[in-house]
């Protein structure tokens, strides 16, 4: 039978054994026979619980988070900045660890109905950058890195509020995570959010301000998200974005059909004049005042007291009217 191993052969894998030789298996074993079934390499130290699908529609979401956070920090730091979504990838929480600087601006946060604690992380270039740019500086690249004061403690929470604020509006079109800040600590080593060996996500963005960079990560457990994993997907995130914007249209089409009800005072401006104190003083009723515009000239028509038209004065019936004729920008 194919596959199957003859006494001989048998024994003779127990003599090499047991004396220690080495054999050359792909020699000795022949290859699969056609049809059969592909056999995949498993890593059970570092097991895969993210699928494709489900890191690929992370992507998305934090691609959408760039564009959130450069929004929300712009007006913030007062100079551009610009965000750019390096990787998206899972692996151990003690890899994520190592890779860590020390002191790093690390925010632990909750999310809501969800177990477990994420973290954010701001590198320290980029803490002393926002820092530097926010106590007054041109937001130079630090020349040295050190720990952090209360003051620039209560800073970088600041910083940290807003982010997870466009952390949440970019995983609303999945779930409302609702993040609330835990901690800050600046020491790696300090943070037990789960035990080294569990997977996370980890997203790791690329920032600049002005010329300088820095960077930034964001590390969700597999355990947090675990809840959750039903709705990780491309389909839950695209169908998301068009209800969104269905709704964006109707939200819309109100605001339109509420502002057309809107009534604006229009007033007919058939002139000017100018008067001294004295002339002003001495009018009476039937006193004729020349006006600056001449009888075949248009006049003008403002809207909430804005000039909007030029147009010619007239009559419909026994009222009086005007005629527009050019549009005012």
């Amino acid at each position: 039978m194919a596959g199957t191993l003859s006494q001989d052969e048998i024994n003779a894998l127990l003599t090499a054994s047991s004396s220690g030789v080495s054999l050359d298996l792909e020699e000795e074993i022949s290859p699969a026979p056609a049809g059969s079934r592909h056999v995949r390499i498993y890593n059970f130290r570092h097991p895969d619980k993210f699928s494709k699908s489900h890191l690929s529609t992370m992507e998305l979401i934090y691609e959408g988070f760039s564009r959130h956070l450069k929004a929300a920090l712009f007006i913030y730091v007062r100079q551009s900045i610009n965000f750019s979504l390096a990787s998206v990838e899972q692996q151990s929480f003690e890899e994520y660890l190592e890779g860590l600087s020390t002191p790093s601006s690390l925010i632990t946060f909750t999310m809501k109905s969800l177990p477990g604690s994420a973290v954010l992380e701001i590198s320290p270039e980029l803490t002393f950058l926002i820092l530097d740019r926010l106590l007054g500086g041109l937001g130079d690249q630090p020349v040295k890195i050190r720990d952090l004061t209360e003051i620039e403690h209560g800073i970088i929470r600041k910083v940290a509020d807003r982010t997870l604020m466009a952390f949440r509006m970019a995983w609303s079109e999945i779930y409302d995570v609702e993040p609330n800040i835990e901690s800050l600590e600046t020491n790696p080593q300090l943070l037990q959010v789960v035990p080294p060996n569990e997977i996370v996500a980890v997203a790791t963005l690329e920032v600049r301000i002005g010329e300088a960079t820095g960077a930034m990560s964001i590390c969700l457990p597999y355990l947090t998200l675990e809840p959750i994993m039903a709705k990780l997907t491309r389909q839950t995130w695209f169908s998301a974005r068009f209800e969104q914007k269905d709704g964006e249209n109707i939200e819309s089409a109100n605001v339109q059909e509420s502002l057309n009800k809107v009534l604006l005072p229009v007033s007919i401006e058939l002139g000017r004049a100018k008067l001294t104190v004295k002339d002003l003083l001495a009018l009476k009723p039937g006193d004729a005042i020349e006006l600056d515009t001449s009888a075949g000239n248009d006049i003008r028509v403002l809207v909430n007291g804005r000039l909007k038209f030029l147009a010619r004065p007239g009559l419909i019936g026994k009222r009086l009217a005007v005629k527009t004729t050019t549009t005012v920008e």
